[in-house]
């Protein structure tokens, strides 16, 4: 039980009773004093030169505050104990009661007047002008999350956009993790496919066959389809018939560099230095070897017609590209010229209508 408001009330009480207590105290000292001092009268001596002190009224009422002072503190405690100790416990408790309602009284003024104290000083720290509290966007936790841009800014053209990641295509044939390419490990695992091709060049021989036999027996209203197929087949035979030279050529090279290789290891190996190819010489290299293969096959008849057919066809592009003269036509070309040549359209008009 919280009993010191409650002393500090009654001490403001008993303030009295405790200087009347005081002052009985001092006349008890003052007779004390005089009973000590000596009863024998004819100690005394009375013919003795005496001395009058004048001492001012203020000095002595101030030594008797002190006194007061200094004891009424004691006097007041032993006092509250006794009278506190003889009140019944239901005064007690109603004087604590009030005195707690009247301690949260003052505290709730006190923090009402601190609070008071800072709005003030608060009111008198702000700005003239008004201001609004800033905002701050979070920031993205992962670099690929959307970003967060307020709304009430137009957007501008001049922004960062992030760019998606474009699927990136890969070749397992191709990958780091395979190791460095080898033709020669090539053409030892996918041999194969020239046998298919093979295969595939002779069933579409056959196929073409069959469809040109059916096509002088079938009925008029299926003798267009018949035709179509067959121009099918066709287109599919020259592919195939160009994909077995390539595998036949692609063969006879690899061969020919095989070969020259041997060669030069073997030189080497005897005392002579390194050696590196040329492109000029690895292309007359490639086409003696494909000439040789082709007389292998057909004789020299075969690589004489495969040079006709090469010479042929470079003077069909040279006479596609060739100067013609002024008013002269060109045998087995078109009469369209450009103008860059001299030729003017106009005038041939004119000796038409002429």
């Amino acid at each position: 039980m919280p009993i010191r408001p409650f002393i500090s009330t009654i001490r403001k009480g008993n303030g009295r009773h405790s200087s009347r207590q005081t002052e009985e105290e001092q006349k008890d000292r003052r007779m004390n004093e005089t009973s000590s001092e000596p009863e024998d009268e004819d100690e005394v001596d009375y013919d003795a030169p005496r001395v009058a002190q004048w001492v001012d009224e203020d000095i002595l009422d101030e030594d008797a505050t002190e006194a007061e002072y200094s004891q009424a503190p004691k006097n007041s405690l032993t006092l509250l104990e006794t009278d506190l100790s003889s009140l019944p416990m239901g005064t007690l408790r109603r004087a604590q009661k009030i005195l707690k309602v009247k301690d949260i009284s003052d505290a709730s003024d006190i923090e009402r007047e601190s609070s008071e104290d800072s709005n003030e000083e608060n009111a008198d720290s702000k700005p003239e002008w008004g201001t609004k509290p800033r905002t701050d966007i979070n920031k993205r936790k992962d670099k690929h999350a959307p970003m967060e841009i307020t709304s009430k800014k137009p957007v501008t053209r001049r922004r960062t956009v992030v760019n998606a990641q474009t699927p990136q295509t890969r070749d397992p044939r191709f990958l780091p993790m395979t190791g460095e390419f080898s033709s020669q490990k090539f053409n030892d695992n996918y041999h194969f496919l020239n046998e298919s091709h093979k295969t595939e060049l002779s069933t579409l021989r056959e196929n073409l066959k069959r469809a040109r036999r059916l096509l002088t027996t079938s009925p008029r209203d299926t003798r267009h389809e018949r035709e179509v197929e067959i121009e099918r087949l066709e287109l599919a035979l020259k592919k195939a018939e160009s994909t077995v030279n390539k595998d036949r050529r692609d063969a006879v090279e690899h061969e020919a560099l095989r070969a020259a290789r041997r060669e030069e290891r073997k030189k080497q190996e005897s005392g002579k230095g390194e050696w590196y190819m040329k492109k000029n010489e690895k292309r007359e290299l490639l086409v003696r070897a494909r000439y040789d293969s082709i007389a292998e096959q057909g004789g020299q008849r075969a690589v004489k017609k495969v040079i006709e057919k090469k010479r042929k066809k470079i003077e069909q592009k040279e006479k596609k590209t060739r100067p013609f003269e002024k008013g002269g036509f060109a045998q087995g070309v078109s009469s369209k010229r450009p103008f860059d040549n001299g030729y003017d359209r106009s005038r041939e008009k004119r000796r038409k209508l002429e």
